[in-house]
């Protein structure tokens, strides 16, 4: 069989691959005893192969990593199912942007298997499965040994059935990929739907201000994979200059560039240090002469800030990497700010009162426990699902701080009055505890304080 038949074969596998899934990933709030998933629909389309046919026998020639992936199709039909949630990774996929790792080691009755990666220059994407005969559902801790900077953490799939593909990833800020790095797996018991956390637990009210997030679970097994990349995939990105100025609601901007990843695209903007408001929020798009829109990251880091201050430096959008385009303009359709010289929020806890709250945002509720408070909001939600944080810090009337990072988000609440789950459209439930703050009185630090639409989006040339 010659290069043009194995590859009619290989397209003729990859079309019965369903052209969508109506599945949906949104963000993992992982605490080890109680884990949530929400999820976005988003299609994943496999047509528009043919158009790659060229490239397709470039990479097979100088690619040992992409000739294999050529002999494992029904791995990548399970992986675009796996990546259907993400624009820029199914986008991938399509164009067989994989490298195939198959790396397997055993240990305890479990069984930890990399299967593959998608990488470039400032995103890892690894994906892998577990499996045990003695445990109905499995879970991991992972992270990542890195060659100069040592160990760091990275986000997981949590709920994932056994044998199924999981995905943990790491994302680059300021380095690049290295050549390699090694993955560790803590392999625990994790509880299936309705499966009770542990034989004869008591039911009771949970302490508010207990730290779950360093509780370790007794882990089954421990696996480290030494992990290499192909040049080829570390490579990939295009930065492209833009150096534009223009002015939000009388705030100055410069547009500095943008750099194109097969995983993602950053937009990288320097604020005016003559300002009067930070940017907390950039609402925008991307769109190119065919149309096609390429939207805010929806799982994932959505932005990084300023080096030097505290607002936005780095918007990040699902990728044009793989699109047809050759012409790309910005569009922004709205802004969240926070004023340099805007008061703290003042909450009256008993009287469940505030002055001084972020634009859109309602106190909901104040609950007094012994080791203080718990306080939430009701806030209008980022796009369809996005959830954020309201507030960043708190103190009580002499200032002292309290730490109210383990707050939560929530897509409803529950009525006080008639005890009935209340879900209202386009809202989200943002909880924060306040421990030790034994007085009535609260300050919280905004996230932001006000925003605005465009009616008219302020469209920014890039190429």
């Amino acid at each position: 069989m010659n290069r043009d038949q194995e590859y009619a074969a290989l397209l003729a596998e990859l079309e019965q691959t369903p052209p969508g899934l109506a599945c949906s990933v949104q963000k993992a709030l992982t605490r080890k005893k109680h884990l949530q998933r929400r999820r976005r629909a988003f299609g994943a389309s496999l047509a528009g192969l043919a158009a790659c046919f060229g490239a397709f026998v470039l990479l097979v020639n100088l690619s040992i990593p992409f000739a294999r992936a050529c002999g494992t199709v029904p791995v990548l039909r399970e992986l675009a199912k796996a990546v259907a949630w993400s624009p820029s990774l199914s986008a991938a996929v399509e164009n067989e942007y994989v490298q195939p790792i198959s790396q397997s080691q055993t240990a305890n009755g479990v069984t930890a298997t990399v299967e593959y990666v998608i990488v470039d220059r400032k995103q890892l994407n690894v994906y892998y499965t577990l499996r045990s005969r003695e445990c109905r559902q499995l879970e991991a801790d992972a992270g990542f040994q890195l060659p100069d900077t040592g160990w760091g953490g990275g986000s997981g799939s949590y709920g994932t059935p056994n044998g199924e593909l999981r995905e943990v990833h790491m994302d680059f800020i300021d380095e690049d990929m290295p050549a390699a790095l090694e993955l560790e797996l803590k392999v625990y018991a994790g509880h299936s739907a309705g499966e009770p956390e542990a034989p004869g637990a008591q039911v009771g009210e949970e302490d508010p201000f207990a730290d779950h997030s360093r509780d370790d679970p007794d882990y089954l097994a421990e696996f480290t994979f030494q992990l290499e990349f192909d040049p080829y995939f570390t490579a990939q990105g295009e930065i492209i200059p833009v150096d534009t100025r223009f002015t939000l609601d009388g705030q100055t901007f410069t547009l500095k560039e943008v750099e194109v990843y097969p995983t993602h695209l950053r937009v990288d903007i320097k604020a005016d240090p003559e300002n009067t408001a930070w940017l907390k929020r950039l609402h925008l798009y991307l769109e190119n002469e065919h149309g096609e829109r390429f939207e805010t990251v929806t799982n994932g880091i959505t932005a990084t800030g300023e080096p030097d201050g505290k607002g936005v430096g780095s918007l990040w959008l699902d990728s044009t990497f793989f699109s047809r385009g050759k012409h790309l303009t910005l569009y922004i359709t709205g802004v969240k700010w926070r004023d340099k010289e805007a008061p703290r929020t003042q909450l009256d806890l008993p009287a469940v009162t505030a002055e001084n709250l972020p634009e859109g945002i309602r106190f909901l509720n104040a609950e007094r426990h012994s080791g203080g408070w718990v306080v939430s909001f009701v806030a209008p939600l980022e796009g369809e699902n996005g959830m954020y944080s309201v507030f960043q810090n708190a103190w009580d009337e002499d200032g002292n701080a309290c730490d109210g990072s383990r707050e939560t988000c929530t897509y409803g609440y529950e009525d006080s009055e008639t005890g009935d789950y209340v879900y209202p459209e386009g809202m989200f439930t943002f909880g924060m505890p306040l421990p030790g703050l034994e007085g009535d009185t609260a300050y919280l630090e905004p996230w932001f304080n006000r925003a605005t639409e465009f009616e008219t989006p302020i469209a920014i040339p890039i190429k």
